[in-house]
């Protein structure tokens, strides 16, 4: 077997509000699997895709090495220079330069599927805190603790799913600083579970998590020298929250609607038919959304029998499952009007 080394990137969404302000009583997890191989070209279409400049399209992360630097005004590079963060961006309040950059890294996303130039991993469960036996879970911090289970799961399965013939090294694992920073598990001895649970030769080789600002920016001129770590934090979060908005029509903002938009076919295409090997879009194998659990846990429980013939509890399976439609409408910029979606 193959010995390949990657690094992960992950971010969340706890119980948000919806634009009628209620409470969607979910977490999701979304986390990023990028081969060192391949990190390089995708780091520099990423950054390639801030440059709005017509005569360059090759990005620099300072103003002053930009070759175009005395017709490229630093206030455009500055503004292209943003943090995307889907939580923050509104029609309203959003600089043209970030909504255009927004677009660029989906349509990106999207095009790089469909060509194929190098695969795009990367891994989406949404828990239903409702159907859960939160009791479960302590009395202290329970969405932390609910998180720190399955960030395990969402880590193994895309490490078992995506790579079954390597041997897989884990060299960092990245998050979005947060409340997960400061949890007495998560930071420390999540990591040496996961390990605990993989195969010989498979891996984590730094099981400290680390944290991650994800203005990058704050990186530029530091001895921490984070900045690309901190892009691919901004691109989970931008794929998360598009994909989160089309699934649960968090935003009534016609930008978030206009970004999930761009992404839906992509969305539409994992949870309808989640395991063709011959979409346009090369998701199989590389990209998964899920579910869980598919059934109330108090109500999902069966009974079977062991290897020793005893009669034993036991939950029921298919918990992981793709059966949601997606609750916001169609939307289409030039009507600006709700389409019902079919």
């Amino acid at each position: 077997m193959r010995k390949l080394e990657l690094e992960v990137f992950a971010d969340e969404i706890v119980i948000p509000r919806d634009y009628l302000n209620q409470k969607k009583n979910f977490i999701a997890l979304g986390v990023l699997f990028v081969p060192t191989k391949d990190r390089n070209n995708f780091i520099k279409d990423l950054s390639n895709n801030r440059c709005l400049f017509e005569k360059s399209k090759k990005w620099v992360w300072l103003h002053n090495n930009c070759p175009f630097s005395d017709e490229c005004k630093s206030s455009w590079h500055d503004s292209n220079n943003s943090e995307i963060h889907h939580q923050k961006i509104r029609k309203a309040r959003t600089p043209r330069a970030l909504m255009e950059v927004s677009k660029n890294w989906l349509k990106f996303l999207v095009q790089n599927n469909k060509s194929g130039t190098y695969p795009i991993y990367f891994n989406l469960l949404y828990i239903d805190l409702d159907k859960l036996e939160i009791d479960n879970f302590g009395q202290d911090k329970i969405h932390e603790n609910i998180y720190n289970k399955f960030f395990r799961t969402v880590l193994s399965y895309g490490i078992k799913a995506y790579f079954p013939n390597e041997k897989v090294v884990i060299k960092n694992v990245y998050h979005d600083k947060g409340s997960m920073e400061f949890h007495s598990y998560f930071p420390h001895l999540n990591l040496q579970k996961l390990t605990e649970t993989l195969d010989d030769g498979t891996g984590v080789l730094n099981q400290e998590i680390c944290f991650v600002d994800s203005d990058h920016r704050k990186y530029l001129n530091s001895e921490e020298k984070l900045h690309e770590e901190s892009n691919f934090i901004q691109l989970i979060d931008l794929i998360l929250g598009s994909f989160t908005q089309n699934i649960y029509f968090l935003s009534d903002d016609c930008l978030k609607k206009e970004l999930a938009m761009i992404i839906r076919p992509l969305v539409s295409r994992l949870i309808k038919n989640p395991n063709n090997k011959n979409s346009s879009y090369h998701y199989c194998g590389n990209q998964k959304i899920s579910f869980y659990p598919k059934f109330l846990l108090p109500e999902s429980k069966e009974k079977v029998r062991n290897l020793k013939g005893n009669l034993i509890e036991e939950h029921k399976r298919g918990q992981f499952h793709t059966d949601m439609n997606l609750e916001m409408p169609a939307y289409d910029k030039e009507q600006n009007s709700l389409l019902q979606f079919v």
